[in-house]
């Protein structure tokens, strides 16, 4: 995950957010075509997925078009998801009398060292409690994230959605179709028909991560299968 600070005609500065750390997107890596002007793509203070190319510079290479969509819309949402965390880190913090350098110091260091995130760590709070007094988490820090999760998490659902068109010339493709939709209900989501040939897949749950996984796999499955009798694609929606 990027920040851009510094727009320069043939390439930028951008500022990786989670490393500390400062690399440079030459233009010939911003975008699959011909650019002409950088600022077309991208703009300064713009949060954006980029690939790590070179590491043995004084500016880690990076790349923007070596990203694929799906990977920069699941970076970006887990991005938003640890953000809101961090606010909600901050809250308990404000229970404890704490400032957010004095939490920055004191309890996120344990959290990403035990869960790997502060998202992952209000799910453990919400689901199993008793996970954060096994890892040893100290009692006042696991009694304030606990009430903050089950207030902003509780009654939290997720929704995922994804394109799926299926085409086919046979003469018994409404079958066809019709049951590759089928499919998708029986796994548990739900369908909507947009216009000949689009459908769009639904998922919803509590865990966003795991919704996101289920309904691509179900998507992308489903592809495979029908590609047998047709043309058939797949995507996820921002």
């Amino acid at each position: 995950m990027c920040r851009i600070k510094k727009i320069n005609p043939h390439s930028a500065l951008a500022y990786l957010v989670e490393y500390d750390r400062m690399g440079l997107i030459h233009v010939s890596e911003v975008a699959s075509r011909w650019v002409r002007d950088i600022r077309e793509f991208i703009k300064e203070n713009q949060y954006v997925v980029c690939r790590v190319m070179d590491t043995d510079r004084e500016y880690i290479s990076l790349s923007l078009k070596r990203v694929y969509k799906e990977d920069t819309t699941r970076k970006l949402n887990e991005f938003k998801r640890e953000r809101r965390s961090e606010k909600l880190l901050e809250m308990c913090g404000k229970l404890l009398k704490k400032s957010m350098d004095e939490t920055r110091k004191e309890i996120i260091p344990v959290l990403i060292e035990e869960f790997g995130s502060l998202t992952k760590t209000f799910e453990v709070a919400l689901r199993n409690p008793d996970l954060l007094k096994r890892k040893k988490i100290p009692p006042k820090w696991i009694e304030a994230i606990t009430d903050i999760a089950k207030k902003n998490y509780a009654e939290k659902t997720f929704a995922v959605k994804g394109e799926l068109k299926l085409i086919t010339n046979r003469p018994d493709g409404i079958e066809i179709i019709k049951k590759a939709l089928l499919r998708a209900k029986r796994e548990g989501l739900e369908v909507q028909y947009v216009s000949a040939p689009k459908y769009v897949l639904i998922g919803k749950g509590k865990n966003y991560r795991e919704i996101e996984n289920k309904v691509r796999t179900i998507g992308e499955t489903i592809v495979k299968d029908f590609e047998k009798n047709g043309e058939a694609s797949f995507k996820l929606e921002k």
